[in-house]
C-alpha cells in the first residue's frame, strides 16, 4: 500500500523517523498526520466517528444476539441480515468519507515524491478537484434512483430502502464536503491551475464520445488503462481512480448508462462476510493497543530462541502466529516489530536485517486466515472462505521455513545473541501466559472451518473476547474503546469503500472481454499452464506494487481464476499464488509501502534494509514458483477436509 493504514501506524517518534528514513519513508508515514478540525469543525469530527464507531458497535451487538438467540433455540434471527447492510453501508460509505481527509486512502507516491517540491501543492490540489468532481457526480447520478426508492420497503422489517442506501449518499456528500475544505486550507494559485487542469480534463471526457463512436473495444479499453494508471500516479486516491475509470469507459463507449457506478458501488459495499473486515481489524487493534503480542513473543523466544539465528526466528514464528488475529499483514509488521524492537537491540540485531525479516514474514503471512484478503477473496468468487482459510496455512508454513532457512544460513555473518535455551520450566510459565492470547486465533480458525459459525459470527466474538482479555490483562485503559473504534472506523471504512469502488470496475473490465483477451493472449503463446502461471506471476508482482494488494485482488481474481481453471490449474493453488504475488508486490521496493513500515520501526533506513533484504525476497519468490509448481502444498488441507477432491 502507498498510504499506512490508520491502525498499522507504527509507534515511533517523529524525530526517530527523520534521523533514518530518507524523504520518501518519512513522507510515507507521516501521511497521516490529521489536522484539528479534519472536516473543518471539530464537532463535527467526532459526531462523525461515533455515527461510524456506533454503527460498528450496533452490529456487534446484533450478531452476538444472533449466535445467542441460535445456540439456545437453533433459529437465526432473520432482520440481521437487513440491519447488516445498513451498518455495512455506513462503515463503507461514512467511514470512507472520513478516511479521505485524514490521508488514511490509499494513493501511488513513488513518482510524487520524486517530483520537485514545488509541484507538489499544484498536485495536491488537483487531486482534491477530481475527488470532487467525482463524489459530486456519483452523488448526481445517484439521487434518481434514491427517489425511485422512496416507495419500496426491505421484505422483513420494512424500512424505507430509500434509507436503506442513504449512507452512501451521504458519503459522496461528506466527501466533496472534505474537498472543498481542504483546498480552502492550500495556497490560492495551485488552488485556482488545479481547478483549470480538471475542469479541462472534464471538458475533454465529456465532448469525446464521437471520437470513439467507431473504435474498436481494445481502442477504448486502452484509453481508459492510460487514464486509469495517469490518475493514478497523479496520487488520486486508488478508490477514486478505479470509480473515475468505471465511468470514463461507460461514458466513453456509450455501453451502458454511467449511473451504473454509484449503483454498483453500493451493491459492492454489502454482503453479510464483509462485516468480518471491520470486526478483525476491531479486534487486531484491541490486540494491539492493549500490547498483548508480547506474551506471544515471549512463548516462541523461550520454545526457539536458542536456535542459530536466534530472535529473528522469533519474528518470523510470532508473525506466523500474529497474522491469524489482526487480518492485516501491515498491521503485523507494526505490531510485532514494535513489541520485539527491545529485545532485538538489546541483543544487537542489525536493524537492516530485521526490516528484511519482518517484510519477508509479512509476505508469508498473506495467505494465513483471517487474511482480509482471503475474505474478501471468498465474498468475489466460487471458492468458500472456509476452503480458502484451510488452503492457506500450509503455503504459509512452507513460505515460513524458507525464510528461516535464509535466517539460519545468514546468522553467522550477520550476527545477534540467541537465547539461552529455556528451562521447561521457563516454558510452561510462557505458554501460561500466552495462552489466553493464543486461543484468539486458534477459537477464531476452529470456528469457521468445523462450521459452527460464518466469518463474520467468529470475528463478533474476537472482538468481546480481546476486549476481555485486555481488560484481563490490565493493558487497556478507559480510552481503550474510544481509541480502537477511532482508528477502526477509518481503516474499515477505507477498506470498504475501496471494494465498492472496486465492484463496478470489476464488472467494467468484465464487459470489456478482458478475460478472454488474456485468454487468447495466453493461449496464442500455447496451452501451458506453466507459462500462464509464470507470465501472471509476473504480472500480478507488478500490479502489486501499482495497484497494492487489495485492490489488485479485487480487479484481478475475478478475470485470472476462470481462465486459471480453463488451463487446468487448481483454482485453490491458483488463488494462493495470487495471493503471495500480490503480497511480494505489496512488500517489495520501490512502492511497497510494507517495506518502509518496517524500516520505521526497526529505524533503519531503507538504502542499508535494501541490502539485507534483496536476499530474502529471492528466496521468497523462489519459495512462491514452487508453490506454483506443486498443487499440493494449497490443497491437501482442503481435500483432506472433502471440500475439494483430491
Amino acid at each position: 500500500m502507498s498510504t499506512v493504514w490508520k491502525t498499522m501506524k507504527p509507534t515511533v517518534a517523529p524525530q526517530d523517523y527523520e534521523e533514518v528514513l530518507p524523504l520518501e519513508a518519512e513522507e510515507i508515514l507521516h501521511h497521516d498526520h490529521v489536522p484539528s478540525g479534519w472536516s473543518g469543525a471539530a464537532w463535527l469530527d467526532k459526531t462523525l466517528e461515533w455515527i461510524v464507531g456506533a454503527a460498528i458497535l450496533a452490529e456487534l451487538v446484533v450478531i452476538l444476539l444472533n449466535i445467542t438467540v441460535r445456540v439456545i433455540t437453533g433459529d437465526s434471527v432473520l432482520w440481521t441480515q437487513e440491519v447488516s447492510e445498513i451498518a455495512l453501508l455506513t462503515i463503507a460509505f461514512i467511514g470512507g468519507a472520513i478516511a479521505y481527509p485524514k490521508g488514511a486512502h490509499m494513493s501511488v507516491q513513488a513518482l510524487i515524491m520524486r517530483l520537485p517540491a514545488t509541484w507538489k501543492p499544484y498536485l495536491a490540489a488537483l487531486v482534491d478537484w477530481l475527488v470532487f468532481v467525482m463524489s459530486a457526480g456519483a452523488l448526481a447520478l445517484f439521487v434518481p434512483t434514491l427517489v425511485q426508492q422512496i416507495e419500496e420497503k426491505t421484505p422483513i422489517l420494512q424500512l424505507p430502502v430509500f434509507w436503506v442506501n442513504m449512507p452512501f449518499t451521504v458519503g459522496m456528500v461528506l466527501i466533496a464536503w472534505f474537498a472543498l475544505v481542504k483546498l480552502r486550507r492550500e495556497a490560492w494559485r495551485p488552488a485556482l491551475v488545479g481547478a483549470g487542469i480538471a475542469a479541462a480534463l472534464v471538458v475533454v471526457v465529456l465532448v469525446s464520445p464521437p471520437l470513439f463512436y467507431y473504435a474498436s473495444p481494445n481502442v477504448l479499453l486502452l484509453v481508459v488503462l492510460v487514464a486509469l494508471f495517469a490518475l493514478l500516479f497523479l496520487g488520486l486516491p486508488i478508490a477514486f481512480v478505479l470509480a473515475l475509470a468505471s465511468g470514463i469507459y461507460l461514458y466513453l463507449g456509450g455501453i451502458s448508462d454511467v449511473s451504473a457506478i454509484p449503483i454498483g458501488m453500493a451493491s459492492g459495499a454489502k454482503g453479510f462476510v464483509l462485516l468480518a473486515i471491520p470486526f478483525f481489524i476491531l479486534a487486531g487493534t484491541v490486540m494491539n493497543s492493549a500490547g498483548l503480542t508480547l506474551p506471544l513473543a515471549k512463548l516462541v523466544d523461550a520454545l526457539i530462541g536458542h536456535l542459530r539465528g536466534g530472535l529473528l526466528q522469533v519474528v518470523v514464528v510470532t508473525m506466523y502466529i500474529f497474522s491469524g488475529i489482526s487480518g492485516s499483514k501491515v498491521a503485523d509488521v507494526a505490531a510485532v516489530g514494535t513489541t520485539m524492537r527491545g529485545m532485538l537491540e538489546e541483543r544487537k540485531y542489525p536493524r537492516g536485517e530485521v526490516v528484511a525479516v519482518l517484510s519477508a514474514s509479512a509476505i508469508m503471512g498473506e495467505t494465513i486466515p483471517p487474511s482480509i484478503v482471503l475474505l474478501i477473496l471468498g465474498s468475489i468468487t466460487t471458492i468458500s472462505t472456509t476452503t480458502l482459510f484451510l488452503a492457506g496455512f500450509v503455503p504459509a508454513a512452507f513460505l515460513a521455513l524458507v525464510v528461516m532457512a535464509m535466517v539460519f544460513l545468514r546468522a553467522r555473518k550477520q550476527g545477534g545473541v540467541p537465547s539461552a535455551k529455556a528451562t521447561w520450566r521457563a516454558r510452561g510459565s510462557a505458554t501460561f501466559f500466552a495462552l489466553p492470547t493464543l486461543l484468539l486465533p486458534v477459537g477464531m480458525v476452529v470456528g469457521i472451518l468445523s462450521g459452527f459459525a460464518t466469518p463474520t459470527e467468529v470475528s463478533s466474538v474476537a472482538v468481546a473476547y480481546a476486549f476481555v482479555l485486555a481488560a484481563a490483562y490490565r493493558r487497556g485503559s478507559r480510552r481503550l474503546l474510544g481509541d480502537t473504534l477511532r482508528e477502526t472506523t477509518t481503516t474499515a471504512g477505507m477498506v470498504l469503500f475501496i471494494i465498492a469502488a472496486a465492484s463496478p470496475l470489476a464488472q467494467t473490465l468484465a464487459l470489456a472481454g478482458v478475460s478472454q483477451q488474456i485468454h487468447d493472449l495466453m493461449s496464442g503463446l500455447g496451452d501451458s499452464p506453466i507459462l500462464f502461471m509464470l507470465f501472471t506471476v509476473v504480472l500480478l508482482i507488478i500490479m502489486g506494487q501499482l495497484l497494492e494488494g487489495l485492490p489488485a485482488v479485487l480487479i484481478f481474481a475475478p478475470l485470472l481464476l476462470p481462465i486459471a481453471t480453463d488451463f487446468g490449474v487448481n483454482p485453490v493453488q491458483y488463488a494462493m499464488v495470487l495471493i503471495i504475488s500480490m503480497g511480494i508486490g505489496s512488500f517489495a521496493p520501490p512502492a511497497g509501502v510494507g517495506f518502509y513500515v518496517a524500516c520505521a520501526t526497526a529505524r533503519e533506513t531503507v538504502e542499508n534494509s535494501l541490502k539485507h533484504f534483496w536476499p530474502y525476497l529471492v528466496a521468497v519468490f523462489v519459495g512462491l514458483l514452487v508453490l506454483a509448481a506443486v498443487p499440493w502444498f494449497s490443497t491437501f488441507l482442503p481435500a483432506l477436509a472433502g471440500l475439494i477432491p483430491f
